[in-house]
């Protein structure tokens, strides 16, 4: 298994490559998930790749946000730049900036973001039907799940196995984003999750992962890579991190002692191993862990020389034989699969001392300070012949020279143009209304909306729009591919045929029962190229929420395309129950966090108990209803959550109308404001 560190600066790369990295992460100074690390230009990224690729180091760049339209300018100078520095592969969360990214980089390897939310081997499927290499799976998985899905498929399989927890499934929070603007999905989280909630609880401040203890049954699930979290994390975290699951992949077993250093050097109130073992509760959650000054400095203590010295454990080993005669000077040089020849300048006769196989060997060993290491070292030197030793040091440093050049990374293949998107479709000349109801009980049959979107987790009640051809179901955003299935099916029977979907995982086995697929805001639609994607998949999807509606009228829209106008937006979902961590869970009925501002946001409890978290105010527009309608949309989507039936009356009439007063308590979200 390989073992993939962080790299938030060059001082990190270099800590974790001295410690025993078989590949890294780092992200350009451009569209990736960490961008308060510092990142690399162009001209440092080829230094750093450079620098890896000597040591036998392989380096993946993050491409790993949300883009928008406007961006993919700047896609196509960070595509530039990776080609040009011959890196192993690129991280990629959104589906349009992987269409830009093959068709530009044609031999640039893929791999698939965790911010994807892959936990099925149908989602794992529908990515190699995209031409993805590699897939990182979702954290909330179990090493059953893994394996399950690592048995499904002949793609590489990477998992996360130190560093941080988010509570919300990566790619579906949007807290940090309504809140202040800053968007995970597009590297700014302000992590509003580690603050208190409910009377100074800490309901979603999950502990850091540590799965030092569990690398064996990884391999034997499958995997092929595991990830450190901590871009943002100091060169001593990084390297003492990986230098502790490189003794423990190669075969030293972890001891007491480890685990407490590494929870000397960064913990939340210690470890977490619970989504991969299953055993998810109240003990995953913990905040940050004071640690003493002279603690941390004992615990970093072992990566202290590499980061101090220059010390380095990864090298390439390189062999010499020389050959030296009268008028002639010839040194064969071998480097795995590498082998060439130096010609220096002749020996001369001896008048003093004769040059030694003994003087020459050691001259030629000396290599420290580089990226290499000496295996096989000899000389057959005829006698009474002198050579000077500034001439083996010049002979060594070409020789080495040589052998850098061979490994140096070649640029990749880059064209420069991306894909056509192909023509905009026609949204129609007035955008419809849907609903959408948490609870199916809430609905009622009205002639004004067009369209209506049921729990799938809660089939009894979505039963009275059996057969309705306007009804549809929507499906827990994390759900096991089986239990998809199963789901499906039973309300396929009861004649429901459209399935609003949010997540890659439910195309192919939605598809397959014989639903038609429509896109739900989850699948974060930002940029006409997704769209391009989608159009493959779906009859229609619904944008991401973080766009303004200015940059939704200017995208183009290869399908039909519509936004959320009304109601509590969905801010978190969690397999983790924020609920039974701070109270006795009841279903989810009445929940909610209050901040510290006194903001109350409601708790639903979905599926086996999984939560939603939705915002404290809904979004309105109804008075607002020619801006979001002139957006070149073709429906807009009014969430219900917890409304009474008069209260749905009289918003769907408000917007029908398109006139109607904002409730007292009231948001426009991102629509005006938009995201940093």
């Amino acid at each position: 298994m390989e073992i993939l560190a962080p790299a938030g600066d060059f001082e990190s790369a270099r800590s974790a490559v001295c410690n025993g990295a078989d590949a890294i992460y780092a992200g350009g100074r451009l569209l990736n998930a960490r961008r308060a690390a510092r990142g690399f230009s162009g001209s440092e990224l080829e230094e750093l790749v450079r620098y890896c690729r000597l040591r036998n180091v392989k380096i993946y760049v993050t491409v790993n946000t949300l883009t928008r339209e406007d961006e993919l300018p700047k896609l196509l100078e960070l595509a530039r730049e990776i080609a040009r520095s011959g890196a192993d592969g690129a991280i990629v969360s959104d589906l349009g900036a992987a269409r830009v990214l093959q068709s530009v980089c044609p031999d640039l390897p893929l791999h698939a973001s965790t911010q994807m939310n892959i936990h099925t081997p149908a989602g794992v499927r529908f990515l190699e039907r995209c031409g993805f290499r590699r897939v990182v799976l979702a954290r909330e998985l179990s090493i059953d799940e893994i394996a399950a899905i690592c048995r499904s498929t002949k793609m590489e399989i990477e998992v996360f196995v130190h560093g941080a927890l988010c509570m919300c499934y990566s790619g579906n929070c949007y807290l940090s984003s309504v809140i202040g603007q800053k968007s995970g999905n597009r590297g700014l989280c302000a992590q509003p999750c580690r603050l208190p909630y409910a009377g100074g609880r800490y309901p979603m401040s999950l502990k850091d992962l540590c799965a030092l203890t569990y690398l064996d049954e990884l391999k034997k699930a499958g995997v092929c890579s595991l990830k450190i979290e901590g871009r943002l994390k100091s060169p001593e975290y990084v390297g003492s991190v990986t230098h502790a699951f490189r003794k423990a992949l190669d075969g030293a077993a972890p001891t007491p002692e480890d685990l407490a250093r590494l929870a000397h050097i960064f913990s939340r109130d210690g470890f977490t191993q619970g989504y991969l073992t299953g055993k998810i509760g109240p003990e995953m959650f913990g905040t940050k862990t004071k640690t003493a000054y002279a603690d941390y400095k004992e615990a970093v203590r072992a990566v202290s020389k590499t980061l101090e010295e220059g010390y380095e454990l990864k090298k390439r080993v390189v062999s010499f034989r020389l050959f030296l005669r009268e008028g002639l000077c010839r040194l064969s040089v071998s480097c795995e699969d590498f082998k060439t020849e130096i010609i220096g300048p002749p020996p001369q006769p001896a008048e003093k001392k004769e040059v030694t196989e003994q003087d020459a060997v050691r001259l030629l060993s000396k290599v420290g300070g580089t990226p290499f290491a000496i295996g096989e070292c000899s000389a057959l030197i005829r006698r009474d012949l002198y050579y000077p030793a500034s001439a083996f040091n010049r002979l060594r440093r070409e020789a080495l020279a040589a052998v850098a050049a061979h490994f140096t990374p070649a640029p990749r293949s880059f064209t420069g143009d991306p894909p056509p998107v192909g023509p905009g479709v026609d949204q129609g000349k007035k955008p419809a209304l849907e609903g959408w109801f948490w609870d199916p009980a809430a609905a009622r049959p009205d002639r004004r909306l067009a369209r209506y979107w049921l729990n799938a987790g809660k089939p009894e009640a979505c039963a009275p729009f059996a057969g309705d051809d306007r009804a549809g179901v929507f499906f827990p955003p994390f759900i096991g591919q089986n239990a998809l299935e199963e789901l499906g099916a039973r309300l396929f029977g009861m004649g429901f045929r459209r399935a609003l979907v949010r997540n890659p995982g439910h195309f192919e086995p939605l598809r397959q029962i014989g639903f038609s697929l429509h896109g739900d805001f989850a699948l974060n639609a930002a940029n006409s190229h997704t769209l391009a994607v989608l159009a493959g998949e779906l009859e229609d999807v619904t944008l991401s929420f973080e766009l303004t509606l200015r940059q939704i009228a200017r995208l183009v829209k290869p399908i039909p395309a519509g936004i959320i106008v009304y109601g509590r937006l969905p801010l978190m979902a969690t397999r983790n129950c924020m609920i039974r961590n701070f109270t006795a869970c009841s279903g989810g009925k009445g929940a909610a966090l209050t901040d510290r501002t006194g903001r109350v946001f409601p708790v639903a409890c979905d599926r086996d108990c999984q939560n939603v978290l939705f915002n404290a105010a809904p979004l309105y527009l109804a008075d607002r209803s020619r801006e979001w309608q002139e957006s070149g949309v073709a429906f807009g989507r009014l969430l219900f959550t917890d409304e009474t039936p008069e209260e749905i009356d009289r918003i769907i009439g408000a917007y029908a109308s398109g006139r109607g007063d904002p409730p007292g308590d009231y948001t426009r979200g991102l629509y005006y404001r938009g995201v940093l």
